[in-house]
């Protein structure tokens, strides 16, 4: 029950807190994190009706790194000769995309409050701001708005670490008790498909990309990682091809795995905003490729009790 509850709270949370629909389709959600309750402002666009059922539609969250903002993403994630932003052309596509302000970050602040990120604050991103996401897009799910099953992240930075931090928490969950036969039981989690780390780095804290990477790497999970870097960004290449390095060495994952290193030395967002070829176009070829394409229909997440 406890479940059905929090997805009622924030069905209406989405109903009173949405601030006002922009012109792009686009709407500004207040969230609580799970646990302690801080407050996590992200951006829904919802799914584009036109491309297809919504409730077939993938999903992409999109974790800034710590120095950018979600609305820097949201305006700004694209070339200039690019008719919309990354986030919008997701959109268009018919995927639902969420951009979100981890905890001290952009919008996501307590007002009056000036705190800086401490060690413990990243792994409460984890545990706490994208499982509040996590919960939101049940939510959406169970209004057969996307299908959550289908869900893809892009981590930027110190975003891409969380990312992929929290694609193996979400791996780990064990599924409701609610069948006697352990594979027809409702799943909890399972639900991240593809990971884009653009410039990533190593470790946020605690949360390490590649140790995240090292378990997610199992064939059997079937998931698909790209990382992006500039050759000439010192500060993250290196990082960069130890994540890719770790995901590829499994045979089995070379058809899933993708490695872009552009002759520049730009990092993050700024790869988005270079010719449309660097990262804008390789990353929806990806997710097209990767995540829209899963032959993976809508079904009630609901746990069998709760039905």
């Amino acid at each position: 029950m406890m479940r059905s509850k929090l997805a009622l709270a924030l069905i209406v949370g989405l109903s009173f807190n949405g601030i006002c629909s922009a012109q792009d389709g686009s709407t500004a959600v207040s969230l609580e994190a799970v646990g302690d309750r801080f407050p996590i402002q992200i951006t829904y666009f919802a799914a584009n009706p036109d491309a297809g059922p919504p409730k077939e539609a993938p999903v992409v969250v999109i974790v800034p790194d710590l120095e950018e903002t979600r609305i820097a993403w949201d305006k700004g994630a694209g070339p200039r000769n690019a008719p919309k932003t990354l986030p919008a052309e997701l959109q268009q596509r018919g995927y639902a995309v969420i951009t979100v302000d981890l905890r001290k970050t952009g919008e996501s602040v307590i007002e009056g409050r000036e705190e800086p990120i401490r060690p413990a604050d990243y792994e409460r991103m984890v545990l706490g701001d994208l499982e509040a996401v996590k919960d939101f897009i049940f939510s959406l799910h169970q209004e057969q708005k996307l299908n959550m099953h289908k869900m893809g992240f892009i981590g930027s930075g110190m975003g891409a670490p969380i990312a992929a931090g929290f694609a193996e928490y979400d791996w780990k969950k064990k599924p409701f008790d609610d069948h006697a036969i352990p594979a027809e039981r409702t799943p909890r989690g399972q639900d991240v498909r593809a990971l884009v780390l653009i410039s990533p780095k190593t470790s946020a804290g605690k949360v390490h990309s590649n140790r995240a990477i090292g378990f997610l790497k199992n064939p059997r999970m079937d998931i698909s990682l790209m990382v992006i870097v500039g050759q000439d960004d010192s500060a993250n290449y290196r990082n960069a091809k130890a994540i890719f390095n770790t995901f590829s060495v499994v045979k089995a994952n070379e058809e899933r795995g993708v490695f872009l290193d552009p002759r520049l030395k730009d990092s993050g967002i700024g790869l988005l905003q270079q010719r449309i070829e660097i990262a804008y176009t390789p990353i929806l070829t990806f997710l097209d490729n990767r995540l829209k394409s899963i032959n993976d229909p809508w079904v009630d997440r609901r746990s069998r009790l709760q039905r």
